[in-house]
């Protein structure tokens, strides 16, 4: 019987401000992959629709989806399909900080994995797409949902997701500008002092405190950070403006999502007036951005 394979991921914006490297989240906006077996082809097409179009690779050994596939099928110790036709249908940008590089090695290693006898577990796929990724911050959220919360320990990636209700919006505003993951390691300091430290452990606990207290109107207090905003904010041009312009629209907070050029504000009304002023934030220095008003997504990446 000829296999067939649809997987839908969420875009996750991580760090939060002070959860450098250990925190991300779902959010309600969606990459579909569809993959369909061929046993007459030798090769395993792809084609991509909708955001990277013309920059993703179609050769499935270059691909990241194509890899990740192969990552699950070692794993399992199977071979993949020899031909088939796989689909990559993005919604969520590339290089802009929302996770579209997590989200081709989660649904790669899904399809790879359901392909070649289901053998890993929700685990196994974590810890492999983290060693992928090289951290989990993105990754986490994508397969758990929620608001991701991980630490690496013995080997394995290790993940408490924590719900976030429907009554809290996250505006993302993505500028045409591309901040590599590269560029933004390298605009971090090799040392902090041991005052930056404990100011950011106070604030990440306080950050995730109130996720759950539901305690939005002091987020902004936990979304402060030393160990990398400080840093980053300086290759997005006019960043500092634009968060700024966010807060006085009314967003309870707001930071940069991943490593940039995304940036992230959190709010409980006034949604369209936040969006709009950080995108004239933006236009303020002659850079077009592009806005979107999502929810958390609390389920992680599913198989329909």
């Amino acid at each position: 019987m000829t296999k067939e394979l649809h997987v839908r991921i969420p875009a996750t914006s991580a760090n939060l401000g002070s959860g450098f490297d250990a925190i991300g989240l779902a959010l309600n906006l969606y990459n579909d992959m569809y993959f369909t077996e061929d046993p007459a082809a030798d090769t395993i097409a792809i084609e991509v629709e909708g955001e990277g179009v013309g920059e993703i690779s179609t050769d499935f050994d270059e691909n990241l989806v194509g890899k990740s596939m192969r990552a699950a099928a070692v794993r399992n110790q199977r071979a993949l399909p020899q031909g088939g036709r796989l689909r990559l249908v993005n919604r969520i940008p590339t290089s802009r900080g929302l996770g579209s590089s997590s989200a081709a090695i989660v649904g790669g290693i899904l399809i790879g994995n359901q392909l070649t006898g289901g053998g890993l577990s929700r685990q196994d796929i974590l810890t492999l797409a983290t060693l992928i990724e090289g951290h989990p911050d993105n990754v986490a959220p994508a397969i758990c949902g929620g608001l991701a919360v991980s630490v690496l320990a013995d080997g394995k990636t290790l993940t408490n997701s924590i719900p976030i209700e429907e009554g809290l919006s996250f505006i993302t505003v993505s500028p045409e500008i591309y901040v590599s993951t590269d560029m933004a390691r390298k605009a971090l300091p090799k040392t902090i002092a041991y005052q930056s430290a404990v100011f950011n452990v106070s604030r990440v606990s306080y950050l995730v405190s109130s996720f759950i207290m539901k305690r939005y109107d002091t987020l902004q207090y936990g979304l402060e950070d030393r160990l990398h905003v400080p840093y980053r904010l300086k290759l997005i041009p006019g960043g500092a403006a634009v968060l700024q312009a966010a807060l006085a629209a009314g967003a309870a907070g707001a930071t940069i999502s991943g490593s940039g050029s995304t940036l992230i504000a959190f709010a409980t009304g006034c949604e369209a007036a936040i969006k709009d002023a950080m995108i004239g934030a933006f236009a303020a220095q002659g850079i077009r951005a592009v806005g979107h008003i999502l929810k958390c997504d609390n389920t992680g990446a599913v198989i329909l």
